[in-house]
C-alpha cells in the first residue's frame, strides 16, 4: 500500500476503531439485568454475543480484504451499518425515554457519522482513483 492510498488506510482505520467500539454495546446489553434464567435475559445474551460477532468480523474485514483494496470489503462494511445501525437508531428514537434519549443516541450518532467519514475516505481510493 502506497502513500497514494493514504485515505484508504485512514478510512479503514477509522472502520475498525468503530466496529471495536461496537463491542462496547455487547457489554453494556449484558451488563444490565441481562438474567440468562429468563426468556428475555437470554435474548439479550443473544443478542449481546451476536453484536461481538458482528463487531469481530467487521473489524476483520476494514483491516485486511478492504486494505487489499478488494471492493466487496467496502459494500460488507457499508451494509451493517443502513442493516442494523440506523433501524436501532431510529428503534430506540422511537422507544428510549426522553430522559434517557441524548445518551442513547450520542453515542451512535457519533458512531454512523465516523462510519460514515471511513467510508467516504475509503472510497475515494477505491472506487475514484484510477487503476494503475
Amino acid at each position: 500500500m502506497g502513500t497514494e492510498d493514504k485515505n484508504l488506510r485512514l478510512g479503514s482505520t477509522i472502520l475498525a476503531i468503530g466496529y471495536v467500539a461496537l463491542l462496547a454495546a455487547s457489554i453494556a446489553i449484558v451488563s444490565k439485568e441481562a438474567e440468562p434464567s429468563s426468556a428475555v435475559g437470554r435474548h439479550l445474551w443473544a443478542g449481546a454475543l451476536a453484536n461481538a460477532c458482528l463487531a469481530a468480523v467487521e473489524v476483520f474485514i476494514v483491516s485486511v480484504p478492504l486494505r487489499q483494496k478488494q471492493k466487496w470489503a467496502w459494500w460488507a462494511a457499508a451494509l451493517p451499518l443502513a442493516c442494523y445501525g440506523i433501524p436501532i437508531l431510529i428503534l430506540d428514537t422511537i422507544f428510549v425515554s426522553s430522559e434517557r434519549l441524548g445518551e442513547t443516541l450520542a453515542p451512535q450518532v457519533l458512531g454512523l457519522l465516523a462510519a460514515v467519514i471511513g467510508l467516504i475516505l475509503a472510497a475515494r481510493d477505491l472506487f475514484f482513483r484510477p487503476p494503475k
